[in-house]
């Protein structure tokens, strides 16, 4: 199993390419959406970010990562004049998703942006991880390569506008996003970085992919340090440390995230619910779940009704 595509999928990733920007000096644009999230990438030229007090300068193939709702502007210059970008969709006749072109007759800039949300309560543990703002320079290395390939089929596929392109480029931007947390996380020092970072640990990675695979299991802190080729207290000294959690703790989080999502996408009986998550009894089960969520299984369940 794929730790990090099955948590994204129990998040219910959404990405939506937000535009394609021809942009041509003096320009400015500010984005104040109350969205969860954006990603911008330089395709051509190179603009100023400005978000919460700082101002990043941004060249051609760099991409930056905004994360929470964030006001923030990009432009040619530090005093160029900014508009909302709303504004400018609604002056051009433009289409949301499409191509929006803007400015004057200057230097010419082109960007991809695009926003993102989630859904899911184990979002908590990827937000963790992250920085506010992830700027990440196009410096010819293998990981920023890869970024910038995609990057231009994103804007080869919104400049061709052929059928099914904001498909083919919602996808693509799921993909950036999952590249973002890749090239993220390489950048953290040994034993930081959370959960994200304990993805990428040979051990602790092997131990979370068979967690989240076999929730149901009855494990035991030596039973997962055998798994990671340790001793029981190395091991969990290592857990606690890179996660700031115990091992049984993350291993009770997670088989309560995996019965709330079986909750909500199948109508799987309350005992079958119990047993897919490792309890052996349906009062051992609603007396976890009532500690961990604030609420009985059944009245979850009912709460979610109306939603399904």
């Amino acid at each position: 199993m794929d730790v990090l595509a099955d948590s994204l999928r129990s998040l219910r990733l959404k990405t939506e390419v937000y535009g394609r920007l021809e942009l041509s000096a003096p320009w400015g644009i500010k984005l104040d959406l109350g969205l969860p999230g954006f990603f911008h990438a330089v395709s051509r030229g190179g603009c100023w970010l400005e978000v919460e007090g700082q101002r990043l300068a941004l060249a051609a193939g760099d991409w930056v990562f905004i994360l929470g709702s964030a006001p923030h502007a990009l432009r040619d210059a530090p005093r160029t004049r900014t508009r909302p970008l709303p504004e400018l969709y609604e002056e051009t006749g433009a289409r949301c998703g499409g191509v929006l072109r803007h400015g004057g007759d200057g230097l010419q800039t082109t960007l991809i942006s695009f926003s993102f949300g989630f859904a899911g309560a184990w979002l908590d543990r990827l937000l963790a991880g992250l920085p506010r703002v992830l700027h990440v320079r196009g410096d010819g290395s293998g990981s920023t390569r890869q970024v910038e390939s995609v990057i231009q089929l994103v804007a080869a596929e919104m400049e061709a506008g052929r059928p099914g392109h904001e498909l083919v480029a919602t996808r693509l931007a799921d993909v950036l996003f999952i590249h973002a947390l890749r090239t993220h996380v390489e950048a953290f020092p040994e034993g930081k970085g959370g959960w994200l970072r304990a993805l990428e640990d040979p051990q602790l990675g092997r131990v979370l992919q068979q967690l989240h695979e076999r929730p149901q299991h009855p494990w035991t802190v030596e039973a997962m340090a055998k798994l990671a080729s340790m001793s029981r207290s190395t091991f969990a000294a290592r857990f606690q440390q890179v996660l700031g959690e115990s091992p049984l703790t993350y291993l009770t989080q997670w088989r309560m995230h995996t019965a709330t999502r079986l909750m909500a996408e199948s109508d799987a009986s309350m005992s079958a619910i119990a047993e897919a998550v490792g309890y052996e009894t349906d009062s051992a089960f609603g007396k976890a779940f009532k500690r961990h969520v604030g609420h009985s299984p059944a009245a979850y369940r009912r709460q979610l009704q109306p939603s399904r």
